[in-house]
């Protein structure tokens, strides 16, 4: 009993999962699954132990293509890194011992890679360094639909990272060409916008000339009608006053003859000539040389 007692005892650490295998026959209980802990399970008997904590795994320079057909994406090959944790479903480590046994790491990673890759042709180029989290979010979807995909994979995936992104040469060189040459498109339409918007800015400008010297003209015109219909009235005005003034003056001075109307007129029309000058003195008695009358 001594010897046998501590034999019986099989153990399960804490970071384990264990299934219970008959020594003499090999067979696997895959019925129950052994957390942790201390078992009593008998002499003729072992646990097969599966890791019960995160698995992790780095896939370093995984080769992929991105998606092609457009300007903006190559389609060509290049590399990324990227690590991820998974773990272990506990009521199912029965049913992962009978379909894949110790391989199942290979196979979980050869699927994982496989969905990445799939995944990869339907981004395009600039999704990865423009949209990066959004490409690790497709990444790692895929991952886990192509490990629920039968037969299962009885695991679970837990921390997901789309680590380094490197560019081969001839990609970066491809890339560049073609943004180089989209921006030289992208040029050469400018210039050709610019110039047509110059053409038609200087129709507009040729227009708002013309409509300006018409309107100019036009208003020109209007004020010299105004102007000369102004004068002609301002004449019309001075000359009837110039009547009145010398129909009264003319009443008032009591002259009413011809002789005298036409000397009044003369003297005045002298008296208005810039380049005249006239003195008028008047003669009275006292100024006058009185002479007897010649006798016969």
């Amino acid at each position: 009993m001594i010897i046998l007692l501590p034999l019986s005892f099989g153990y399960v650490e804490y970071y384990e999962y264990g299934l219970d295998q008959r020594k003499t026959t090999g067979s696997v209980d895959t019925t129950q699954v052994y957390a942790r802990g201390r078992y009593l399970i008998g002499p003729d008997h072992r646990f097969i132990k599966y890791q019960a904590d995160a698995h992790y795994e780095l896939f370093d320079r995984l080769s992929v293509f991105s998606a092609g057909g457009s300007n903006e994406s190559v389609g060509l090959e290049f590399l990324v890194d990227v690590d991820f944790t998974f773990f272990l479903i506990q009521d199912e480590v029965g049913e992962l011992h009978e379909e894949l046994a110790s391989n199942y790491r290979e196979v979980i990673t050869s699927r994982a890679k496989d969905g990445i890759k799939n995944e990869a042709v339907s981004v395009s180029f600039t999704e990865y360094f423009q949209n990066r989290k959004e490409v690790e979010t497709r990444f790692r979807n895929a991952v886990q639909t192509r490990w629920n995909e039968a037969p299962s994979l009885h695991c679970t995936l837990d921390q997901f990272h789309l680590g380094r992104i490197r560019i081969p040469d001839s990609v970066y060189l491809k890339q560049l060409e073609s943004r180089v040459q989209n921006e030289r498109n992208d040029r050469e339409e400018f210039l050709q916008q610019s110039q047509l918007e110059r053409e038609q800015t200087l129709v507009q400008v040729n227009a708002i000339n013309l409509e300006t010297e018409k309107v100019l003209r036009t208003a020109r015109a209007e004020a010299s009608l105004i102007r000369a219909v102004a004068i002609a009235e301002a004449e019309r005005i001075k000359a009837q006053a110039n009547i009145n003034g010398t129909a009264m003056l003319l009443d008032s001075s009591g002259i009413d003859t011809q002789d005298q109307i036409t000397a009044f007129s003369y003297i005045r029309t002298l008296r208005n000539r810039e380049n005249v000058d006239i003195d008028v003195s008047y003669l009275n008695a006292d100024s006058v040389i009185r002479t007897a009358p010649a006798t016969p």
